[in-house]
């Protein structure tokens, strides 16, 4: 018998991909592209610039609640979402792989189905924040190398605003929405304990 040699073959040899997995991508995908698709239509702006981002305060959680299958599934979300809208995804690689990070980072950081104490919720809030900022990084460098938006532009009015519509709705919100929501994740048998599922 062959030694696996790190604890993803090690998980992924153990367990196959079963049912739950594709319903944890299924859930993820659904209410995080419906969220992306309503942001488009129904934005709520301050001014010119959209103030908050519902979708960004469900990327994490998918993460959280459902590990890599929760990852994967915002990025199948925000594809459906694309598409429905007449957008070409394969122009959108970064902002793609964005939203995966902005679920995987705080997957793979908090594995806990409750905040207990001051610390976790400090923990979860540095997370969440560490997850949107890398993505909203990542979605800036896909508008200067797919789109050519200039840099300066989108460094210092798109990437800076993200920061309020993504980063700081997703660090109030999310924390809410987690503590509100995660004890039925928990009964339901949604929430996975470990990452890799």
């Amino acid at each position: 018998m062959t030694q696996l040699s790190n604890p993803m073959q090690r998980g992924m040899a153990q367990k196959n991909i079963s049912a739950r997995h594709i319903v944890a991508i299924v859930i993820s995908a659904l209410i995080y592209g419906a969220t992306i698709y309503i942001s488009r239509y129904f934005p709520i702006k301050i001014g010119t610039v959209q103030a908050i981002y519902p979708a960004a305060v469900f990327a994490p959680l998918f993460g959280i609640w459902f590990g890599l299958w929760g990852s994967a599934g915002l990025v199948v979300g925000n594809v459906l979402s694309m598409l429905v809208v007449g957008m070409n995804p394969a122009v959108y690689p970064l902002a793609l792989l964005a939203q995966f990070a902005m679920g995987f980072i705080p997957g793979v950081m908090f594995r806990k189905v409750k905040l207990e104490s001051m610390k976790d919720r400090v923990h979860f809030i540095l997370v969440v924040i560490l997850g949107m900022v890398a993505g909203t990084v990542l979605v800036a460098l896909n508008l200067i190398l797919f789109q050519k938006v200039p840099a300066n532009v989108v460094w210092s009015t798109v990437w800076a605003w993200m920061q309020v519509s993504n980063t700081l709705t997703a660090a109030i919100l999310s924390p809410l929405l987690f503590t509100w929501m995660s004890d039925y994740m928990n009964k339901s048998g949604l929430f996975f304990k470990r990452f890799w599922g």
